[in-house]
């Protein structure tokens, strides 16, 4: 911030981290300006440019370095990973977190600097291990978000990282050394002062983050491979109850100071992290859904992965699936309303999009897939879940302004409709008078599995590998007809080159039908950039078979 402010630093700038955090600025600015003129040109298409020339400085100052990675050069680049990730570049975004990655062992960020903790010989400064480590755990955090399970995809594992968590935001501030925890709870390193205590309560909010995406690894593995497993058998072996006790344990930890309050709301407003804390109670909820789906049907992807279980489990241990989902994603839309309520900007985030998407995802589908005459939630009605899935809609109508989310958006909106359609007065009294096994046209496909020779047909169709993979596919194809290799590549605008048909991908059959409504799509003739990254956790997205009018045929997504 010395630097920014200083108007000949500016223009030397070498490693492009100011250019990154104008990159990122300059959308938010944008939007301003534009609100207060409201006969303006169209706000969509100038928020979305408004940083692209900031990121390309950005991008060639990180460069000019190659080969000589600095801390500050990687710190350009998971800003830039951020930005193209808003703005929709994902083949550039998934290329750049694997240059992140390499950065990492060639700085050997992933081990302390020396054994001097406190820094009372060391010859770097407490504050600049502190920025090392920091760095180190949000280079983690890019990769594990990538990851999501899949071994091929994982370049920063957590079992190499041999560094302590983040410290409390105030004593990095004050530039106060101190030991915390690593990854693991209770454990330090093994070269740190013992005799100094409350390595514990010095361990900053993103460190409980950081063990809550590590846990979520770990079950999104397992959701993965769960030939063999029995989850309702309380076992030694019992990977199901290994996991969840390892989320209770991360809950019970979180101490008074963190927890979910109106009066710690206050405080972490005031000090602008309401995002990092709204964000840990949501992942851990989240990560209760990630494992407790393998009881739902239609949770995991493929639908056949868990039908064993399905039929097979005791009728307690489906209830419970079910009761656990629904519940926890009652909470996350709580919270998802509180924050929105409270500081609408700091939902300003991809994975608030994402955790918003999930939510009416996994609500809908598991009181679709409830077949007891009793509620749920008896505490609950269908107006309350309607609320929730309503405000869903509404976050997410207001992300698309900075974010590219208007599939995200898409999938929220049918899956109220969808909601709306199955529990309407009429349905909820034909349920009352028979018991209807859940069917859908989609049953019949069950026997369909995703071929496993290719991550696109191992991960969700819309994650962040798959989307960077179809952007080369559409730019190989484009090459390929203009026969020129040196022509440029034809805007992002041909949406079959993103999105893969039911004939490329057989695993988009297993979902809801959704709503044979062109009225939506019809208001969007270039979609293609406009696709945003969707999450690799194998949830629904209502968007399965959906036809999508491009003009000259129809591409079922």
């Amino acid at each position: 911030m010395e630097r920014f402010k200083d108007r000949k630093t500016i223009f030397t700038e070498m490693s492009g981290l100011i250019y990154a955090m104008c990159a990122l600025a300059a959308p938010f600015y944008c939007a301003r300006v534009i609100a207060a003129k409201e006969d303006g040109p169209s706000s969509t298409v100038l928020f979305f440019d408004a940083g692209r020339g900031w990121a390309e400085a950005a991008m060639q100052s990180m460069f000019s370095s190659f080969g000589s990675p600095r801390i500050e050069c990687l710190i350009t680049g998971v800003l830039l990973h951020e930005y193209y990730l808003r703005v929709g570049d994902y083949a550039k975004g998934f290329l750049i977190s694997g240059f992140i990655a390499r950065q990492v062992q060639l700085l050997q960020l992933n081990m302390e600097y020396d054994d001097d903790i406190l820094c009372r010989k060391s010859k770097m400064s407490w504050a600049a291990k502190e920025t090392r480590r920091r760095v180190l755990w949000a280079c983690y955090l890019l990769d594990a978000s990538i990851e999501c399970g899949i071994n091929q995809l994982c370049l920063i594992p957590s079992n190499d990282i041999y560094v302590q968590l983040p410290c409390s935001e105030d004593l990095f501030v004050r530039n106060i050394p101190c030991n915390t925890e690593m990854l693991t709870r209770g454990k330090l390193l093994p070269f740190a002062d013992t005799s100094v205590v409350g390595a514990a309560g010095n361990l900053d909010i993103r460190a409980y983050y950081i063990r809550a995406m590590a846990i979520r690894s770990k079950i999104l593995k397992y959701v993965k491979h769960l030939e063999g497993e029995i989850p309702w058998e309380v076992t030694e072996n019992s990977q199901f109850h290994k996991l969840d006790s390892e989320i209770r344990e991360l809950d019970a930890s979180i101490p008074d100071s963190l927890k979910m309050s109106a009066e710690n709301i206050y405080i972490f407003k005031g000090s602008g992290r309401l995002n990092l804390f709204f964000g840990v109670h949501i992942l851990i909820a989240q990560t209760f859904n990630d494992l407790y789906r393998v009881g739902v049907s239609r949770l995991v992807f493929p639908n056949t992965a868990t039908k064993w279980i399905r039929e097979n489990a005791p009728a307690e241990f489906i209830k419970l699936c079910h009761r656990t989902c629904i519940s926890k994603a009652v909470y996350i839309g709580s919270l998802l309303k509180d924050l929105w309520n409270c500081h609408k900007l700091s939902i300003i985030d991809l994975p608030y999009a994402v955790h918003t998407q999930i939510c009416s995802s996994v609500l809908v589908t598991s009181l679709s897939s409830w077949k007891e005459p009793d509620p749920p939630l008896s505490h609950l009605s269908h107006s309350d879940y309607q609320g929730i899935l309503q405000t869903n809609v509404t976050i997410l109508k207001y992300l698309q302004r900075y974010i590219k989310a208007d599939l995200y958006y898409e999938s929220a909106t049918q899956a109220l409709k969808h909601f709306n359609t199955r529990f309407s007065q009429e349905t909820l009294e034909r349920r009352a008078t028979s018991s209807i096994r859940e069917s859908s046209p989609v049953d019949n496909n069950d026997h369909i599995r995703p071929s496993q020779s290719s991550l696109e047909h191992i991960l969700n169709p819309l994650g962040t590998y798959p989307m960077a993979r179809k952007q080369v596919q559409h730019y190989d194809q484009q090459h390929a007809r203009d026969g020129n290799s040196d022509k440029p590549s034809v805007p992002q605008s041909d949406i079959a080159a993103f999105c893969p048909s039911t004939t490329d991908n057989p695993a988009n059959m297993d979902g809801f039908l959704g709503f044979q409504d062109q009225s939506f799509f019809s208001q969007f003739p270039d979609w293609a950039p406009d696709i945003p990254i969707m999450n690799d956790m194998g949830y629904p997205t209502f968007l399965d078979q959906y036809p999508v009018n491009i003009g000259d045929g129809t591409l079922v997504i």
